[in-house]
């Protein structure tokens, strides 16, 4: 699994050279950029000329010319992404903090100060977690909020926050929280709670038949925590952190999985030759099959045919010669892709996936 949104931020790995031709030569300079040193055009047959005169729009501007580039780029990133990773299992866990039944009669007492949970994550790089939801039972004092917040030991500032009116005695709130390690913080702990005052919510104890005992999920070490007398939106000291037994009202649905998102982001130089290819075959598959006229150039049967040999790859005459096709090349790429994963998965470097230092 990887975030989409995020590995399409990598635009600008393969970049485009300007044709010759001045009234082709439209390229921005961003498209022009290429931080692997892959240029789609060093590719045969693939031309911007084509390219633009075969897109659907004729008077297309050169601003939106470019950025439909960007878009070709963007899938083509993706699409390289799903083959690489096809065939990985991703799922490893998925549960409620608590699922015993619980008995919501009997009202807690609570500390002023944060209270929540520690989340210990397995060392592993590509692990990631989703915190999906919030279930919620509070006993009273309805219609006030609680602020909830996910902290990481790397940052004083909450990597995520909610406010959260409490309007009933149960009640479900979505989250969507992805802890990935692609974002401005790398490993470390996670504190997941709310600051408890003499204004919010009272929740309910969890006094039943097991009801306090917390679910295995594979990935994570989990501790009720408290950090009494704080009263900040900011990460407290570590050294003030204390256990907890009392029950602070949420009941968070985790999700489990590898994700790959950071792994990619920091090895943009190993994707960029799949990338190159796979942006010259839908180039080259949109300058193949216009849906309009082309008014501007014209592509002559003998070109065409060029581009169709560079597409599907071909036979010459006597069979000596042979056109690789374009597919065949990207298939080749991602498979050079997934033997390097899987070398350094192996022990070439520690037994680990190796990634770039963050500085």
């Amino acid at each position: 699994m990887f975030d989409k949104t995020k590995v399409e931020a990598m635009v600008g790995v393969v970049g485009i050279k300007n044709p010759n031709n001045p009234t082709y030569a439209i390229i921005d300079t961003a498209n022009q950029s290429s931080t692997s040193g892959y240029l789609v055009t060093d590719i045969p047959n693939v031309k911007v000329e084509f390219f633009k005169d075969a897109q659907d729009y004729e008077a297309i501007t050169d601003e939106d010319f470019n950025e439909l580039l960007r878009d070709v780029q963007k899938s083509a990133i993706v699409d390289v992404c799903n083959m690489v990773f096809i065939d990985k299992e991703d799922f490893q866990d998925r549960n409620l903090f608590y699922t015993n039944p619980s008995n919501n009669v009997e009202a807690e007492t609570l500390t002023d100060g944060f209270v929540g949970y520690e989340l210990i994550v397995k060392k592993e790089k590509n692990f990631a977690f989703k915190i999906t939801r919030v279930i919620l039972d509070f006993q009273s004092n309805f219609d006030n909020d609680i602020i909830l917040q996910l902290y990481n030991t790397g940052d004083p500032n909450p990597i995520q926050s909610k406010t959260i009116t409490i309007s009933e005695q149960h009640q479900v709130e979505q989250l969507d929280w992805v802890i990935d390690n692609s974002g401005d913080t790398y490993k470390g702990d996670y504190y997941l709670g709310y600051i408890k005052s003499s204004s919010t919510p009272i929740p309910f104890k969890r006094n039943y038949q097991g009801s306090d005992t917390i679910s295995n999920i594979e990935g994570l070490t989990i501790d009720p925590i408290e950090v009494t007398g704080h009263s900040t939106n900011f990460l407290f000291d570590l050294n003030d952190v204390g256990g907890l037994s009392e029950n602070i009202g949420i009941n968070p649905d985790i999700l489990c999985y590898d994700d790959y998102t950071d792994f990619i982001l920091q090895n943009k130089s190993l994707f960029a030759p799949a990338i190159k290819l796979k942006m010259g075959i839908l180039m080259l598959n949109t300058s193949t099959s216009s849906v309009r006229v082309n008014r501007k150039v014209s592509i002559s049967s003998a070109e065409t045919e060029r581009m169709l040999q560079q597409l599907n790859g071909v036979e010459l005459r006597g069979g000596s010669t042979r056109v690789i096709s374009l597919h065949s090349q990207l298939n080749s790429a991602i498979e050079i892709i997934q033997l390097e994963i899987k070398k350094l998965q192996k022990g070439f470097h520690g037994g680990r996936i190796m990634v770039a230092s963050r500085v």
